[in-house]
């Protein structure tokens, strides 16, 4: 068997699957459509990190993206950067896309401004239904925006942060919380009292998961925290007219909200989701993002669902063994295919030896733009097809084996990890 060969034969049928995309950050269609954006603009996210990485300064960098300035200047800016970052995953899912969906076949200044022309022209009403159902073949989407009322239900189910409750430890902070969910909140049990009853409003209005972001500035250990040293914590807060507590002094009172959230989240039937892995911009403490921290919150909560987005990365073996050992928990390849292409396929070899097919969920997009939502499945297809098709070629599955794994990983893990219905 050619495996290269078999791999685009199975590809094709795995386009067939309709696709659950487990997390995008898409602004609302007439947001998208009054951005008057154009290609260049698609690299602030991601391949704008590359760009940083490689010694590109954040001002030059930021012109590059700004839809204001004409093309053939701003290509400039980014031609001496270009060949040091297009061989990587995020430069390729860009000029995946811009070939598919714009005929862009080479990255000049003659023809990123053509292909700006025709993204401003199919960048009318209903492009987003083009691009997510017609040329992604994707169901839904699970959006995270931050807000409820600007979801497409046709495209879209939302997932709302518990961040901001989890985060309150200045007076400022706490006041602000106060004033947007409408709660006094004078003492913890305000705080916790305004967080159950945020995530069971949000829930009532549609929202299938809650995510925390938190480990963009601190560890995922969430200690168990008695509501006495939570309560003295919150108290202190009021001590201070400015600065509030320190991030280390807040995280026991943190700890403590992070419980009562899951709880919540629990009791009302969310899935309760992890960034885990990799953070975005770079310069970060990746340690903190170790999923392993975690284990607690899956040991004692087993009534709970727990989403581990981004694989982990770079602990993937670690995520894989938590999908392994807790039937809650289900190990996420979103964004990951962008991070790394071959890393990814090495991971998916791994996971699917190690973990059940239907723990693994294998594909959300995590981009802002919904032009790169086509660049980064086209990748994922990809890299599944090529791995399934090593999978036969050894024998370790039959052809409908590998595509019930397929369907699994794009569909129907994440229809039961969320409880959606489609």
């Amino acid at each position: 068997m050619n495996v290269r060969e078999y791999a685009a034969e199975l590809l094709k049928q795995i386009e067939a699957i309709p696709v659950v995309d487990s997390h995008e950050h898409l602004v609302p269609e007439a947001e998208h459509i009054d951005s008057n954006i154009d290609v260049l603009s698609l690299i602030d996210h991601y391949t704008s990190d590359d760009l940083r990485a490689v010694g590109c300064p954040p001002e030059v960098a930021e012109k590059i993206v700004d839809p204001k300035g004409e093309i053939a200047p701003r290509w400039e800016l980014l031609e001496p950067y270009w060949p040091k970052i297009r061989n990587g995953s995020y430069a390729r899912m860009w000029t995946r896309t811009l070939k598919d969906l714009f005929d862009c076949q080479e990255v000049s200044a003659a023809a990123l401004a053509e292909a700006t022309e025709k993204m401003r022209q199919a960048n009318q009403p209903g492009w987003y239904k083009q691009v997510l159902k017609d040329r992604c073949n994707i169901s839904v989407c699970i959006l995270d925006q931050g807000s409820l009322t600007d979801c497409d239900c046709e495209l879209f189910v939302p997932v709302i942060h518990a961040t901001q409750f989890i985060e309150a430890r200045t007076k400022q902070q706490v006041e602000e919380l106060s004033a947007t969910t409408d709660h006094p909140l004078h003492c913890l049990d305000d705080l916790v009292s305004a967080a159950q009853g945020y995530i069971s409003h949000v829930r009532a209005e549609g929202a299938v998961a809650l995510k925390v972001a938190v480990a963009y500035q601190r560890t995922l250990q969430f200690d168990k925290v008695t509501r006495a040293d939570a309560e003295r914590l919150f108290n202190r807060i009021f001590d201070h007219l400015g600065e509030g507590l320190s991030w280390a002094e807040a995280k026991p009172l943190q700890d403590y909200i992070l419980h009562k959230c899951v709880q919540a989240a629990m009791e009302n039937d969310m899935t309760i989701i992890f960034h885990t892995g990799l953070q975005a911009g770079g310069q970060n403490i990746v340690t903190n993002t170790d999923p392993t921290l975690l284990t607690n919150l899956f040991l004692e909560y087993k009534q709970a669902r727990f989403d581990l987005f981004h694989a982990g990365y770079p602990y993937t073996r670690e995520c894989g063994v938590l999908a392994k050992y807790f039937p809650n928990v289900w190990a996420d390849l979103a964004w990951v295919h962008i991070i790394s292409a071959a890393g990814t396929r090495q991971i998916l070899a791994d996971w699917l030896d190690l973990v059940p097919a239907n723990k693994i969920i294998g594909f959300g997009g995590d981009v802002r733009h919904v032009e790169l939502v086509y660049g980064h499945l086209y990748e994922a297809r990809r890299n599944i097809a090529e791995v399934l098709a090593e999978r036969v070629a050894r024998g370790d599955d039959t052809e409908e084996e590998a595509l019930r794994i397929a369907q699994f990983l794009l569909h129907d893990s994440p229809v039961e990890a969320f409880k959606l219905s489609v």
